[in-house]
């Protein structure tokens, strides 16, 4: 099965959010933590999701979820390029086919129920996702069957080849090992879940009490298999005003803040005393759409010359200033092996506009999108001013997707900044730009592509994405524009920030490897 994303919005409501941190006291930045704090304090900015392992299919609410649970396998935090790393599993193989996949299992960890973690866990986990069937179900939807040789070592079997089955185990959405135990005792209700309020994993922090929509606390797991996370405890509030919070995180009342960062806030905030910046590359990936059944853009000629006329380099830093970087790649960075493999191919020529002038173009955005109004405003001024009646519109969450559906209805163009679930191309190629996939926004199919993907997910042929990201290119339909970084301002007093950004996702930290400068 292919890789695919059930829900949009998620992408859109987790490029809103931030993750907020604050250590016990106040005052100076720089000044609120100490070598012997115990308790760090985080806020989201707004509500998020439910912190069920299954259903979390958002972004922030990872922060709790994958403090909690952990997978058979994971990615290095703290660095660009994801690299799988065991979690619950000391060492895996796959055969030749990418059909059978053999684990074996650490030892002497115990589950926060007190349930020693087996092999039985594994298929007991899968189970309960696939049974609840929600967004990242589809994650394991092609098991076959799971053995169990021993009590410390799997071998899973999938329906069909797929190279992309380890990196969809490390997914930051990925499979979460819970307890037998607790899944028996505490069966999957929407109306009343256990989960929601409650963990049953293996990671360092267990989940304490929790208010929804208020207040949610981890505290660590004593028994934990690996080491101890730096503050023992961790204290969440959910809070309204972005404008309050940057407040107190400049009088230190707040000690940090993680996750999209607008450019604005992110340029005030530094080089302030007793604070620090960060900026980590990420996938997210501002992307501009084309309308294959746009008048003024349906063909291929006019898609190349917008494309080709238009100096993205130069819009996109005016547009998003440091929180970005432009790409001359189709695929997020760092997603496949070589750059080389994955060129846009686009020379500017100014003037190439010259074929569009006198057309009426319309560019749709998410209204909660800063960088999409941004990239969008700024795309209309250079059109218009190119002699192309050009116009940037916003739309409401409940009405943007909708109005992309209007076919020759709708707008010509959107910017739309979303990222893989995982660091694999399929993850990206098969879900933004095949119609099946769910973000293929105005439902362009360029020929030939989704047989391309499918071969190429069977084996894992670098070479295979590569004429894929050709084809796309020239196709017209999809442009990506630039690669989002993942800000985090801290107090410089909160050590670890460099080492716990997530390569994948933004927002999304290792709590675990924070602690107290000096500690």
């Amino acid at each position: 099965m292919p890789l695919t994303r059930r829900t949009a919005t998620g992408i859109v409501a987790a490029s809103l959010t931030l993750l907020l941190a604050a250590c016990s006291g106040g005052g100076t930045p720089g000044t609120s933590s100490s070598a012997g704090a115990s308790t760090l304090r985080l806020a989201f900015l707004g509500g998020i999701k439910t912190p069920d392992p299954d259903t979390a299919y958002d972004g922030p609410e990872l922060n709790l979820v994958n403090s909690a649970y952990e997978g058979l396998v994971t990615y290095k935090s703290g660095q660009e390029k994801a690299e799988l790393t065991g979690a619950l599993a000391t060492d895996w193989k796959a055969d030749s086919t990418n059909t059978v996949f053999t684990f074996d299992l650490r030892e002497g960890v115990t589950f926060h129920d007190g349930t020693p973690f087996t092999a039985a866990a594994v298929e007991a986990s899968f189970k309960r996702r696939t049974g609840i069937d929600s967004g990242p179900a589809y994650m394991v939807a092609d098991v076959k069957s799971v053995a169990t040789p021993t009590d410390h070592q799997v071998v899973i079997t999938l329906d069909a080849p797929n190279s992309a089955f380890l990196d969809l185990l490390a997914s930051p959405f990925g499979p979460k090992m819970v307890s037998p135990t607790a899944i028996k005792e505490h069966p999957y209700s929407e109306d009343d879940n256990w989960f929601a309020t409650h963990d049953a994993g293996t990671g360092p922090y267990e989940y304490g009490t929790f208010t929804a929509d208020t207040a949610y606390e981890l505290t660590a797991y004593d028994k934990y298999w690996g080491t101890q996370p730096g503050y023992p405890t961790v204290d969440f509030s959910v809070v309204s005003s972005l404008a309050t919070i940057q407040l107190q995180l400049e009088s230190g009342e707040l000690d940090g803040m993680a996750g999209y960062a607008d450019n604005t806030t992110y340029t005030s905030l530094k080089g302030k005393e007793g604070l620090k910046t960060y900026a980590f590359s990420s996938m997210q990936t501002p992307t501009l759409f084309v309308n294959p059944k746009s008048a003024a853009l349906g063909d291929q000629a006019s898609r190349l010359a917008l494309l080709q006329g238009v100096d993205f380099t130069t819009l996109t830093t005016k547009a998003l200033g440091e929180i970005a970087k432009p790409t001359s790649e189709v695929f997020p960075v760092n997603l496949l092996s070589s750059p080389d493999l994955d060129q846009q191919a686009i020379t500017y020529d100014a003037t190439k506009l010259a074929a569009l002038k006198g057309k009426t173009i319309k560019i749709a955005y998410g209204n909660t999108s800063a960088d999409a109004k941004s990239l969008s405003d700024n795309l209309a001024a250079v059109l218009n001013a190119a002699g192309i009646t050009a116009q940037s519109t916003g739309y409401a969450l409940g009405t943007y997707f909708p109005e992309l559906e209007k076919g020759a209805d709708g707008p010509d163009l959107t910017f739309f900044s979303g990222f893989p679930d995982t660091a694999h191309p399929d993850a990206w190629a098969t879900v933004f730009y095949t119609p099946k996939g769910g973000l293929d926004l105005f439902g362009a199919e360029v020929p030939g592509l989704s047989d391309l993907l499918d071969q190429a997910r069977s084996t894992g042929d670098q070479a295979l994405y590569g004429q894929a990201a050709a084809k796309v290119a020239a196709s017209g339909y999809f442009y990506s524009v630039a690669t989002s970084l993942g800000t985090a301002i801290f107090a410089d007093d909160v050590a670890g920030v460099e080492q716990s950004y997530h390569p994948v996702i933004t927002g999304v930290l290792n709590l675990a490897v924070l602690h107290p400068a000096g500690a």
